[in-house]
């Protein structure tokens, strides 16, 4: 499964080795400057293109990889049944990123702290020195 950290000034979305062979990449990068907004998706499959190149997807099971949507390119590794963050972005390479993961809901809300330019865990101004942790594994 996927996991997200943050990293210098990036949310970065860390992808296992099958998802990793599917997709033909092993990490996504979101700038800071670039996120718009992040919320939690609880059925994540239903707002997904399962047309993906690279990438595969199983109508009803998953997603993974790359899509042209018509905000721009879409990044996706979502499983049926679990929650996922999205995260959308613009002037970056990626316009929306959907990854699903058990604790969706903390990880939106620490991304969301960011955007608020509050840091992770909500604490006020602690942005910069907090940026580099890791949000899930």
């Amino acid at each position: 499964m996927a996991y997200l950290k943050t990293d210098g000034n990036a949310v970065v979305v860390t992808l296992n080795a099958p998802e990793a062979l599917v997709a033909l990449r092993r990490e996504v990068r979101i700038p800071f400057g670039c996120l718009r907004m992040v919320h939690v998706e609880q059925s994540p499959l239903e707002t997904l293109s399962f047309w993906r190149l690279p990438g595969i997807s199983c109508p009803g099971a998953f997603v993974i990889g790359c899509a042209r949507v018509p905000a721009g390119r879409e990044f996706a590794a979502a499983y049926a049944g679990q929650p996922a963050v999205v995260i959308d972005a613009e002037g970056g390479t990626w316009q929306r990123v959907v990854v699903s993961h058990p604790g969706a809901l903390r990880l939106a809300s620490d991304i969301a702290g960011l955007l608020l330019g509050q840091g992770l865990g909500g604490a006020p101004g602690g942005g910069q020195a907090r940026r580099r942790s890791t949000l899930s594994r």
